[in-house]
């Protein structure tokens, strides 16, 4: 029997995924063993236990463990000869020190396809990096239709730019140009191109000035520019809402930040705090539209989207590469074109072209007969191609077969 270790206990979102996972390999014939790391020391004498026998791998969400040392200096999945899979939910240059230091027989999975190709790029002591797209854990069947559903929009996310000054960068450490300059600029360039990713944003402009850095220097600035990534995912993402409520439409919202909005005295701007990730798809199983920006994924995914699916609502989301390229969506009115839509899975809209957005909604909302074709069809296919279980058995065919 294969087994696997898994690894719980920081985030409530990702001991979802990480429970979801093991689930799903439970389900495969696996044997599964997940360690709380809140309690380390109990945690160490369980997996002393667990690989008396043979492991197949360590699974770890956003590098939980993958840098764990029993002695200075030697990782333990070195030591263990374990081969740790850390899937990353984030850009990679959050994480810049875990990876660098990451162990010599780690596999790094990646929600976006540009994520990979910069774990790829920059972190060649990564022997082996791929790509995974994210999946949802709503499981129902019966799902409510949309007509008997009491929340008309649903946005489930945080504003980080009321809350990221932690992050703020020391600009003036950069001798060879102007920091903040050069932070405010990138930001220019991320709104009005917001199809860029934000390293393609940061060479172009070092290109057209004439600044060359080595690979270490531009991977260590990208890592500082997780900070005006934030800045733009918070741009879009409040003025997606805003462009709502203030077309009329009730949005509902959950996430940190959103308090210290403007749109917080708007009287179609419902917000209704932070409540845990179980909290908020019990929400989407009440909710006609949930709404959806992409952090910044721009070959990838989003769970947000395949659990406003799963949960049997209509996703409306902004686009990226991947969602374009394996999803049926519909992009404009029926009424402004003849493309068929009958077999659209969810709706898109472009940052672009926001103003576009309020008029998509009411019209979804107006007619729920074809936004409710819509979110079966997209609950159709999250259900058949993006689950939890079915990313088990990609990860199984991928590196245990």
């Amino acid at each position: 029997m294969k087994r696997l270790i898994f690894f719980k206990g920081i985030y409530d979102t990702l001991d979802l995924f990480t429970e979801e996972l093991s689930r799903a390999f439970c389900m495969l014939g696996y044997e599964t063993k997940i360690l709380d790391v809140r309690n380390m020391q109990e945690s160490l004498i369980q997996l002393s236990e667990f690989i008396k026998q043979p492991v197949t791998a360590a699974i770890t969400f956003n590098n939980l463990a993958f840098n764990t040392e029993l002695r200075e200096g030697e990782n333990i999945w070195e030591q263990l000869d374990i081969p740790c899979i850390n899937i990353l939910v984030d850009h990679p240059c959050f994480y810049h020190e875990a990876l660098d230091k990451g162990p010599c027989n780690s596999v790094v999975l990646c929600i976006d396809i540009n994520h990979m190709k910069y774990i790829q790029r920059f972190y060649p002591n990564i022997p082996v990096s791929g790509f995974l797209p994210h999946a949802g854990s709503i499981h129902v069947t019966n799902y409510k239709k949309l007509g008997e559903r009491e929340i008309d929009v649903l946005y489930a996310g945080g504003v980080s730019a009321y809350v990221n000054d932690a992050i703020r960068p020391d600009w003036g450490k950069y001798g060879k140009f102007n920091g903040e300059e050069l932070g405010e600029t990138v930001l220019k360039h991320l709104l009005e191109e917001p199809s860029r990713t934000t390293e393609e944003a940061v060479e172009s402009i070092l290109n057209s000035r004439g600044i060359l850095l080595t690979d270490e220097e531009l991977r260590l600035l990208i890592t500082d520019m997780r900070y005006i990534e934030g800045l733009a995912v918070s741009h879009f993402r409040e003025g997606a809402v805003r462009a709502l409520v203030e077309a009329g439409v009730k949005v509902t919202v959950y996430g940190a930040g959103w308090d210290k909005s403007s749109l917080s005295c708007h009287p179609c701007f419902d917000y209704r705090g932070k409540i845990p990730v179980r909290g908020i798809l019990e929400k989407m199983m009440d909710t006609k539209i949930v709404l959806n920006t992409m952090t910044w994924f721009k070959d990838g995914t989003h769970e947000r989207v395949f659990n406003g699916m799963l949960a049997g609502a209509l996703a409306v989301t902004d686009t990226s590469g991947y969602m374009l390229e394996n999803f049926n969506g519909m992009k404009e009115l029926p009424q402004e074109t003849e493309d068929d839509t009958e077999n659209a899975q969810l709706v898109f809209f472009e940052l672009t072209q926001m103003d576009k957005l309020p008029e998509k909604v009411k019209y979804l909302l107006g007619n729920l007969e074809q936004a409710q074709i819509i979110a079966d069809c997209g609950y159709q296919k999250a259900s058949e191609e993006h689950t939890w279980d079915v990313r088990a058995k990609e990860i199984e065919e991928a590196l245990f077969s």
